[in-house]
């Protein structure tokens, strides 16, 4: 697989929109509901941003596939937050073996694996 073509948003994310959950199941309990519409929404602005990184040349790096060291190099200008979670702008050029392989793995764990990607 091509590394332009990674993406760190679950596949089927948008088949399991939770916005009209509330209207169907009256009783659902608030806290459940508000937990779904967060992980919801934490998604799309993570599409958003993908999305506009792409557009840009860039592709999005979690924080944790990163050393500190280039963590603090990048910072000024290719940092985003999103949901109070970090990932960087960084050219393909630019990623090492080391952040390739842990991006495979982060996108294997928290991507693939995760309940709302489609089967």
């Amino acid at each position: 697989m091509r590394i332009e073509n990674l993406s760190l948003i679950p596949s089927g994310y948008k088949y399991r929109d939770p916005r009209a959950l509330l209207y169907n199941f009256p009783s659902l309990p608030k806290v459940k509901f508000a937990k779904l519409m967060n992980e919801f929404y934490f998604y799309k602005a993570l599409e958003a941003v993908e999305e506009a990184a792409s557009k840009l040349g860039f592709i999005l790096l979690p924080r944790s596939c990163m050393h500190w060291k280039r963590c603090r190099d990048y910072s000024e200008d290719r940092k985003v937050k999103v949901c109070g979670k970090t990932y960087f702008m960084m050219k393909i050029e630019e990623i090492t073996e080391n952040e390739i392989s842990k991006l495979q793995n982060y996108i294997d764990e928290h991507v693939t694996r995760h309940r709302l990607a489609a089967s």
